[in-house]
């Protein structure tokens, strides 16, 4: 990893948005962010933990600015953002990590929700890709178990100094070379191997039959299919670049530089429309499978016709409701209080009515299924304007197509019979491979089938070959497994210590390296020790340990004696994160650390007051700093700037 820059939308005292460019140079590699104690070092440093991990902020207060709460309204939203851009094994990445909150009534922030983590990855083409497992990835890069090594507060560096600390030194070293993923295959291949232990008392012996045979020879051949695809598809690799040789020195004669120019845009233009076609067509598909429910399209039709039929007579809605008839039968009044008597002609014209109703539950349902039919319709049209228009589409791209390859072909007849000899011999070898290209892939088409029937037939083997075991045979099989699981944990268990110790011994030596050309007492230190207990040791001029007499500075440049001595020696590149790192140093320990540190990372990040970075280190580390903040802190706002220092 390294550090490209950070942007900060309300921070702590960092009000609106700010941003700072990490130096990444190959000499000026160290970047300097200088202030007061109180002006924002710290923050700086929890805010690119918080943004990596989510860590690091524990019992530091609010994280959003408390100056844009201030001036939010009651109830209104504020958050806090953090945008980190790194390097890492030749690609760029962005992280973002957001707190939301809203402001209330007694003038402070509740926050909604936990931080949202979001990762970018920019590829090949410049276009940035969303990361979908970013914490994993994350860890990937700089694990967060072992962060604190590479970003660390000076003020406690010296812990890996104190007498007790062996088990951080080793598990330092266990975390950063990984050590874990070989303990965790060494479980369980052990379980793997217990497990297959207690399968085979349950089988006896037995042989193999044909059938395995068989199955040996389908692998064979498939093997060797695949490696002729492998050589078919080296030899179109090489016709590719035999004709895009043959394009370079066709564009660089000037009498047919126009047509190759045209051919190349044509060929970019082929491309591109290929992909669309590609897309719409898998669009096209997609709309036909999914556009089932237009078959019932007909019936759709015929009933909301039947619907509006029953409409136009009055039957739907009908007018009165059900209920309403029901209560004046019941109550065998007229809506005008006069007395119906029964069989009257006004009684019998209200039981004709009550008949021709439908029930008020039935008509309900009736409204609600055309409402229904009448989205649904609309879904069909609106389906199939998708299909037709997607159909248009993809006519319209054939059509391009079609007419860039009939460009493209007038463009070959013209080189093909160019007055240029040398023009004519460029354009039939180059039509030759693309000949080649065309027959390859002919030929590899087939042999991908091939590779799928044998595949095929190797699957249906092993089934037939599970099946026609006999108790023996799993026996036998269970054994290989048991014996081959047993001796790979038994294997990684002895690489496991052999690793351990080499990578002890590779850190024993780069740390006396480091710690004799960081220390100014020199002469006085003879030795520097990483016993196989882990205990870390500095031996002086009279043979005797002397770690415990440490004086707080020298044990600080024997932690980061040891911390760049890990960096240096794993495989990954890692900066060096450093607050406050010279604030416990005396003159001439700070001013060895400085003349030397910048050779010993990749990549330098310091947060330092005035006092810790003047006089001669300022000196040793001027000609290396290829950036350099100040941080302005405005005692009438609270709030910090951060201000790009003139180089």
């Amino acid at each position: 990893m390294i550090l490209d820059s950070m942007t900060l939308d309300n921070f702590r005292q960092y009000y609106g948005q700010q941003r700072l460019q990490f130096a990444r140079g190959n000499k000026q590699n160290i970047t300097v962010l200088h202030g007061v104690n109180g002006a924002g070092k710290t923050s700086l440093f929890l805010a690119l933990n918080w943004c990596l991990y989510g860590e690091g902020v524990d019992n530091v207060g609010e994280l959003i600015s408390k100056e844009a709460i201030s001036r939010a309204k009651v109830n209104e939203q504020v958050q806090t953002t953090v945008e980190l851009t790194f390097f890492h094994e030749g690609e760029r990445y962005l992280v973002r990590r957001i707190l939301s909150g809203r402001k209330q009534k007694n003038g402070t922030c509740e926050t909604e929700s936990e931080p949202t983590f979001t990762m970018l990855r920019t590829g090949a083409d410049g276009q940035s890709l969303r990361v979908t497992n970013p914490i994993r990835t994350i860890n990937t890069v700089l694990p967060s178990n072992v962060r604190t090594y590479f970003f660390f507060d000076g003020e406690k560096i010296d812990n890996f100094a104190r007498p007790e600390a062996a088990k951080e030194v080793k598990d330092a070293i266990y975390l950063i070379f990984k050590l874990e993923i070989l303990d965790r295959a060494k479980r369980h291949l052990e379980e793997t191997a217990r497990r297959n232990r207690s399968k085979l008392r349950e089988y006896a012996d037995d042989e193999l039959k044909k059938l395995i045979r068989d199955d040996e020879k389908a692998r064979a051949e498939r093997k060797k299919t695949r490696e002729r695809c492998g050589e078919i598809e080296e030899a179109i690799v090489s016709a590719q670049k035999k004709i895009k040789d043959i394009s370079a020195r066709l564009r660089e004669m000037e009498n047919v530089k126009p047509l190759q120019q045209r051919r190349d845009d044509l060929n970019e233009f082929l491309q591109y429309h290929r992909e669309e076609l590609h897309k719409v067509t898998v669009q096209i598909r997609d709309l036909a499978s999914g556009g089932h429910f237009a078959t019932a399209y007909p019936a759709i039709e015929k009933a909301l016709h039947i619907l509006q039929e029953k409409r136009k007579r009055g039957e739907l809605p009908s007018g009165i409701r059900e209920p309403f008839v029901k209560d004046l039968i019941e109550q065998m009044k007229c809506i005008c209080e006069r007395p119906i008597t029964n069989g009257s002609p006004e009684h019998n014209q209200l039981l004709v009515l009550l008949k021709s109703q439908l029930p008020s539950k039935l008509e309900d349902n009736v409204m609600n299924t055309q409402a229904a039919l009448l989205l649904f319709k609309e879904r069909v049209e609106s389906h199939r304007q998708d299909l037709d228009h997607a159909r248009q589409q993809r006519s319209s791209l054939i059509e391009e197509i079609n007419s860039h390859e009939a460009e493209l072909d007038e463009i070959q007849n013209q080189l093909k019979g160019s007055p240029l000899e040398e023009v004519r011999k460029l354009e039939a070898q180059r039509a030759e491979f693309q000949a080649d290209i065309d027959r390859y892939n002919l030929d590899k088409g087939g042999l991908v089938e091939r590779i799928k029937t044998l595949s095929q037939q190797i699957e249906k083997l092993d089934k037939q070959i599970s099946q026609a075991k006999k108790e023996e045979s799993q026996a036998q099989f269970f054994e290989i497994k048991m014996d081959l699981a047993q001796k790979a944990a038994d294997s990684i268990d002895d690489m496991y210590d052999r690793f351990a110790d080499a990578n002890r011994r590779n850190i024993e030596t780069k740390t006396r390296e480091i710690f004799k050309r960081l220390a100014w007492k020199e002469n006085h230190f003879q030795d520097v020790l990483l016993d196989e207990n882990f205990n870390l040791e500095v031996i002086d001029r009279y043979g005797t340990p002397s770690r415990s007499e440490f004086s707080a500075g020298e044990r600080q440049i024997l932690s980061l004696s040891f911390i760049t001595a890990m960096s240096r020696i794993s495989d990954g590149k890692a900066p060096l994160v450093m607050d406050t790192p010279f604030g416990r140093l005396s003159s001439q320990h700070r001013n060895n650390i400085t003349e030397h540190l910048p050779d010993l990372s990749e990549q330098l990040v310091l947060f330092v007051t005035d006092e810790e970075l003047r006089g001669q280190a300022r000196k040793n580390l001027k000609a290396r700093i290829g950036a350099e903040y100040s941080l302005n802190f405005d005692h009438d706002t609270s709030c910090t700037e951060i201000i790009e220092d003139p180089r």
